[in-house]
């Protein structure tokens, strides 16, 4: 259980397994030379930052969504989030990416290139 101001909150099954899912998700990043972190409570844009100098010495960034929903990558990361983390990611001058990794399944990144398509108003 977490605190908020003196009030005690209760978190469901499924918000905990994406915490741990950000978690497990920084840690894989680290393993392969990025700098990461999770973005807690921020109710922003992105789960996690990501930093790592590519092969020409620049820095590549990433700002990562991460969904465990066995219903599908984007049974919970409607056009209106996926628009949110791609305006920040262009502001940022990174690269936004959904990191799908279902209970019992396997990591999948989809950068947003890959993402549906929305309709325009």
């Amino acid at each position: 259980m977490n605190f908020y101001l003196g009030f005690q909150l209760a978190r469901t099954a499924d918000q905990r397994r994406g915490i741990q899912r950000e978690r497990d998700l920084v840690n894989y990043l680290r393993d392969h030379d990025w700098w990461a972190m999770r973005a807690p409570a921020s109710l922003g844009a992105a789960d996690i930052v990501a930093l790592r100098r590519d092969r020409q010495g620049r820095c590549e960034a990433r700002l990562i969504e991460v969904k465990s929903t066995k219903a599908g990558p984007y049974a919970k990361f409607g056009p209106a989030a996926r628009q949110k983390l791609a305006g920040s990611a262009y502001l940022a001058g990174a690269q936004a990416y959904l990191a799908w990794w279902p209970k019992h399944g396997e990591l999948v990144w989809i950068p947003a290139k890959d993402w549906p398509k929305t309709k325009e108003g």
